[in-house]
């Protein structure tokens, strides 16, 4: 008996055995499954082409006139841009004004592809019409030398002729040209629309500099349609003509030439009011400050858009580009320049050369 119990216990203790080894193997022969992390997605903002300092204009622009970018703000993805002037050397520039405007990336960069040049936007100064016309004046005043019985006479160089911003109107309007773009102009110059021997002459012409200059056309209400020559003549006789440039159209009413309407004549809107901030009072330096003018009917925002002040035996005061709201009734014009005692002429004129006038619009104590 007890042989066989021997026998009995050496299977069992050998069949133990296999069991542990068999649960080790399986054990070993196991492997985990890895797991693959899924990636997050995550949304981005298109890089910024443009940076301040970057002077851009669109593609067709050939005057001397862009935009200044000042900024990025890369959270609302915007741009803050100013209207920047080409100089008298064919530098980058100057302003007009202090002023910018906010606009969105894309847009931006869509309309205005093309990277000019890049500055350092402190280094762009800021330039009254005044100042820019009295620079102007002096640079290109001929410059005569006497050496030893010898004069030697530097010759002013002849006008040149760009582009003209607006280059149409209707007959019976008075059509403000808020740029007149070229170069060699002098103080003084004469602007002429002409058309087969009969010529229309410009009045409020205003040498912003060598390169600008500003001006309105009477078209008279009985001027047919067509294409008139551009004829710009300095002081000293030079001239230069740029043929069938400027567009007359047809007067769109017989009505107009005899209408009671209190308006200005040719004004397109009319300016409903005009205040102050702060209260306008000039004193011996002149007011600067914020006009806030309400039209009849939204203008035209963007390049192009000129609030201007005049009175008579002053200069007359520009603001170019103003801001206007969302409505395009409200105008929000920073004058820097000082405005003296007295009752100026209120002017807003549109790209188009539409415009609006408020006599004595703006009272100054």
């Amino acid at each position: 008996m007890k042989n066989a119990a021997k026998f009995l216990l050496i299977p069992g203790i050998l069949l133990i055995v296999c069991i542990l080894c068999a649960g080790c193997s399986s054990s070993s022969g196991t492997t985990d499954t890895p797991t693959t992390a899924t990636p997050a997605v995550t949304t981005t903002t298109a890089a910024a082409l443009y940076s301040a300092g970057d002077i851009v204009k669109s593609a067709s622009a050939s005057s001397g006139t862009a935009w200044l970018i000042t900024g990025y703000d890369p959270d609302a993805d915007t741009y803050t841009r100013a209207f920047v002037y080409q100089n008298t050397d064919g530098s980058w520039g100057y302003r007009m004004n202090s002023e910018t405007q906010t606009t969105g990336r894309a847009a931006l960069e869509k309309m205005y592809p093309v990277k000019v040049t890049s500055v350092t936007v402190s280094a762009v100064p800021i330039k009254s019409a005044a100042a820019a016309s009295a620079t102007t004046a002096s640079s290109v005043t001929a410059a005569t030398t006497t050496t030893a019985g010898t004069t030697a006479t530097t010759v002013a160089p002849k006008p040149l002729f760009k582009d003209m911003i607006p280059d149409q109107g209707n007959a019976g309007t008075t059509v403000a040209i808020t740029d007149l773009v070229g170069s060699g102009f002098q103080s003084g110059a004469s602007v002429q629309l002409v058309k087969s021997g009969t010529s229309i002459n410009a009045t409020s012409v205003v040498l912003v500099s060598s390169s600008h200059m500003t001006c309105a056309f009477a078209i008279p209400s009985n001027t047919p349609s067509g294409t008139w020559d551009v004829v710009i003549t300095n002081p000293d006789g030079q001239s230069v003509t740029y043929s069938t440039y400027f567009t007359v159209h047809g007067s769109t009413s017989a009505a107009s030439t005899t209408s009671t309407t209190t308006t200005v004549a040719g004004s397109s809107f009319t300016i409903t009011s005009v205040t102050t901030s702060p209260t306008a009072v000039g004193g011996s330096t002149g007011w600067t400050g914020i006009l806030t003018i309400v039209t009849s009917k939204a203008v035209q925002p963007g390049t192009g858009l000129v609030v201007s002040l005049s009175k008579s035996g002053y200069n007359t005061i520009y603001v170019y580009n103003p801001p206007v709201s969302t409505s395009g009734t409200t105008i929000t014009a920073q004058v820097s320049q000082p405005v003296y005692s007295g009752s100026w002429d209120v002017k807003v004129t549109n790209p188009d050369g539409s415009f609006g006038v408020l006599t004595n619009g703006l009272s100054v104590t």
